[in-house]
């Protein structure tokens, strides 16, 4: 081993004895903290580190940061997605003048985050880039909306028994403060922690690259948990974010993660008008144990949220786009 080999190694150990103590010192600040569900929380972070969801998920950011785009959005297009019309219709848009002046919870700037964190996981689920036609689906399927009105339940909820979002509840939003400083604190350290659990997965990649894409992505995921975390407190028809919000925001979080999202096709009614939209072919895919291999074929105007996710043989149903 040459001397600059040397001094690598010994440079990676010194990095590696720094990130354990820093972790240590999370982790006892954690044990000290007195908030219900926590336990999940840091077990769920564990769980999709460990089964390499997490490592997905950053490759995801990474290969749709890098592809090239076949179409995108205009603005009066993205007008029509009602949570995103109503957020920058109500919320500050988050610029560097925003920052300045005053420092809101929430911002319409960031609120696109929720439809890009699920784009991500239909990237997962897909293994391949998005294409316009997925956006398209992410953008007018109505998952946001159940995301945001029953987060960690979202898989559980029937459209129509939403409420509509309205401008008072964005209003309320963006009125949002944090219940006190330990509220905050939690909400910052558990960011800490996931940034720590994205170095370790990557083996502790070299400086430029966690200064890079690494914390850009973790910058989306943090506005994705603040995001959940303030429609929680709004939902509960409070005008302060509670440590339980952060929490529920990231059960929210695992749940997405898990999520086969693709069934979850554009309302016709929603995006009439849109330049390219075709209306659903009659299959609408397929519905697979993945315990006895059974499978159902969706009819047309079918969708899998119409039907139990339980076989009868007491496996789990997922959906497929085909067999």
């Amino acid at each position: 081993m040459g001397l600059l080999d040397k001094l690598d190694k010994a440079a990676d150990e010194k990095k590696r004895v720094r990130a354990q103590k820093y972790m240590d010192g999370l982790l006892s600040f954690f044990e000290d903290s007195d908030v219900d569900g926590l336990d999940d929380v840091l077990s769920g972070i564990q769980e999709i580190a460990d089964s390499g969801l997490y490592k997905k998920l950053l490759f995801a950011y990474k290969s749709e940061s890098e592809r090239k785009v076949d179409r995108v959005f205009e603005l009066d297009e993205l007008k029509q997605v009602r949570v995103l019309r109503l957020a920058r219709e109500n919320l500050h848009f988050g610029g560097f003048l925003t920052n300045i002046f005053s420092s809101p919870l929430l911002t319409s700037k960031q609120f696109i985050m929720i439809h890009i964190m699920i784009k991500y996981v239909h990237v997962i689920f897909s293994g391949r880039t998005s294409t316009w036609e997925d956006n398209l689906d992410i953008l007018f399927s109505g998952l946001d909306e159940k995301i945001i009105f029953a987060l960690d339940d979202f898989d559980k909820v029937e459209q129509n028994d939403l409420p509509e979002p309205t401008t008072e509840y964005f209003q309320k939003l963006k009125k949002l403060k944090w219940q006190n400083k330990d509220s905050k604190i939690l909400y910052i350290k558990l960011t800490e922690f996931t940034i720590e659990i994205k170095k370790y997965i990557l083996d502790y990649p070299d400086l430029d690259q966690v200064l890079g894409w690494i914390t850009t992505y973790a910058v989306m995921e943090n506005f994705f948990i603040i995001n959940l975390a303030g429609c929680s407190a709004v939902n509960d028809d409070r005008s302060e974010v509670m440590a339980e919000d952060v929490v529920k925001a990231y059960k929210t979080f695992f749940k997405l993660l898990k999520t086969d999202v693709r069934k979850y096709k554009a309302i016709s009614e929603r995006v009439q008008g849109i330049d390219g939209y075709e209306e659903p072919l009659k299959n609408q895919g397929y519905l697979v144990c993945d315990k006895c291999n059974s499978h159902y074929k969706l009819e047309s105007g079918e969708s899998a949220d119409d039907f139990e996710d339980k076989c009868e043989c007491g496996g789990h149903l997922v959906y497929k786009e085909s067999i």
